[in-house]
């Protein structure tokens, strides 16, 4: 008599065999009982399952030469039938050559019945009490000469269960999901707990400590605030939903920062994903993220040291209730080269000396080290760039194939993918290449950091430098664009459709960004995917 928890051990099948040892040739007729006592008095949970029939099945094994038995099957008390009807209920299974006919087993041989079984009804496993779904019994019968009033009969009987049982739950943030809250979908904890000789053993014992299920993950899902949350307990693996009240939400990864780099420039370069209260996907910047930062020590401090070659940090952005914690490192210090200068016999020799500042004198000029310089025409940084062409986001500035981050086919000009320029940096080759954080906030690709090209060919500003030869531009945002009183798009005065044509006076900077001023003064954007140069 024991538990069976039927969340781990599925397509039940009850196995029964009997094996004649004694020595001579015996006539047997076999029953086999499912479920056992099985009426309103006396109910139970399992019955033979017609979906897995094949699975019924009577055989012998060492038998030829003996009897045949055939499989008879009974829907009525004492009543068989060589047919079975799955549009009824199975009582009985019997393996002879027919009823009150036992058939001859060798010695030796061996007569086996095995039958699929299945939950006779949908149970309320949630029930606050787990007995309150029926025992299960199958019983044997063996009938054997000399007399066949004689017999062997068992029974087993199984309680079934399921655990873990779990349910959706609401969170309020997703620091307290992820946190105090993350068992929460659990409802019970659920073991068998088998001993002998006990009724009250047959009742699956109760865990009331649910940090026994390990949390396998917590993955958020296509709609803002809702989570899956999967938990595990017993080798049964279950997930719920879980709904956070504020939809915030936060993802990183841990990142290098350059030697001697501009930290404050690199500070969200970790930030993969970053949704508001709403659940919308923005841009992080210092008014929507917070930023604390610890060394190694475990220490408080305002920044990652980027003169400190080789130490690591542990930085959290926090954006209302979401925070995540990474892991920053400060790339080396690269050693300056060895000099390798000329002597007397024109072949080269190195220096060994220590390296000194250059000099100059009358007799020799002036020698001078430099890195190459960054070109006019490229982009600053925080500024906005995007992608003429098709282009790849690479994991490091020597672009490998193996090291793609994502794919940006060529697209029309309103859904060219954008990114933020963070930093700069070259290839082995010396290639200038942009490091960028992805800023395509309806794309699965949101948030993303790595390098891509710097070639104007593939990746241009954003924002227009110049005026139109016309002083002309065309609306071409299917939202269309507003008008506002302010050089920071604020006091909207008037909003213009797809297709509008609007004369402008001047192009204006602001911060990284321009504006173009109406021919009445108002400011328009100069974002090259909402307005166009000339009349279109």
């Amino acid at each position: 008599m024991h538990s069976i928890n039927i969340d781990k051990y599925k397509d039940l099948v009850v196995h029964y065999t009997v094996k004649n040892e004694t020595g001579t040739t015996q006539p047997v007729e076999l029953f086999l009982t499912l479920p056992m006592f099985n009426n309103s008095q006396i109910p139970a949970s399992l019955t033979f399952d017609p979906s897995r029939a094949d699975q019924l099945t009577v055989s012998t094994k060492d038998n030829t030469g003996g009897g045949t038995f055939n499989t008879l099957y009974s829907y009525e008390p004492g009543a068989y039938q060589l047919n079975r009807d799955d549009s009824k209920s199975m009582l009985a299974v019997l393996a002879a050559p027919q009823l009150g006919e036992a058939g001859n087993l060798l010695n030796n041989a061996s007569l086996s019945v095995s039958v699929p079984l299945k939950l006779i009804k949908d149970y309320d496993f949630n029930s606050s009490i787990p007995s309150a779904v029926p025992a299960a019994g199958v019983a044997d019968q063996l009938y054997y000469p000399p007399l066949f009033k004689d017999f062997q009969s068992r029974a087993i009987w199984v309680k079934p269960y399921k655990s873990p049982l779990v349910s959706d739950f609401i969170s309020a943030n997703y620091d307290s999901l992820v946190g105090v809250d993350k068992y929460n979908g659990i409802v019970k904890l659920l073991k068998d707990n088998t001993g002998e000789n006990s009724l009250k053993y047959t009742i699956p014992i109760e865990e009331p400590d649910h940090s026994k299920a390990t949390v396998d993950a917590i993955t958020p899902t296509n709609e803002p605030g809702q989570y899956t949350v999967t938990y595990t307990y017993d080798g049964v693996t279950k997930s719920v939903t879980a709904t956070t009240t504020d939809k915030s939400y936060i993802d990183a990864h841990d990142f290098m920062v350059n030697y001697r780099s501009d930290w404050k420039a690199e500070q969200f370069a970790g930030i993969t994903t970053l949704k508001d209260s709403n659940g919308n996907s923005v841009t992080p910047v210092s008014s929507n993220v917070t930023v604390t930062i610890k060394d190694s020590q475990g220490n408080s401090v305002n920044d990652v040291n980027t003169n400190n070659a080789g130490a690591v940090y542990d930085v959290t952005y926090k954006s209302n209730g979401a925070s995540k914690t990474i892991k920053v490192t400060v790339g080396q210090n690269s050693p300056t080269p060895t000099p390798v200068v000329p002597n007397n016999d024109n072949h080269s020799s190195t220096n060994t000396t220590t390296p000194t500042a250059p000099t100059t004198n009358s007799t020799s000029g002036s020698t001078t080290t430099t890195k190459p310089a960054i070109p006019n025409n490229t982009a600053k940084k925080g500024a906005a760039v995007y992608a003429t062409k098709k282009i790849y986001l690479y994991r490091q500035a020597t672009f490998k194939k193996v090291q793609r981050i994502a794919t940006y086919p060529k697209g029309k000009r309103v859904n060219r993918p954008m990114f933020v320029v963070t930093d700069y940096a070259r290839s082995k080759g010396g290639t200038l290449r942009y490091k960028v954080r992805d800023v395509n906030h309806h794309s699965k690709t949101a948030g993303k950091v790595g390098y891509i090209t710097a070639n104007n060919k593939y990746v241009v500003p954003v924002y227009y430098a110049s005026m139109p030869k016309n002083k002309k531009v065309t609306i071409i945002s299917k939202k269309g664009v507003n008008a506002y009183r302010n050089v920071n798009l604020t006091k909207k005065v008037k909003h213009y459709k797809k297709g509008a044509h609007l004369k402008v006076k001047k192009i204006v900077k602001h911060n990284l960004t321009s504006r173009y001023v109406l021919s009445n003064g108002d400011y328009m954007t100069g974002n090259k995917k909402l307005v166009i140069q000339g009349n279109y």
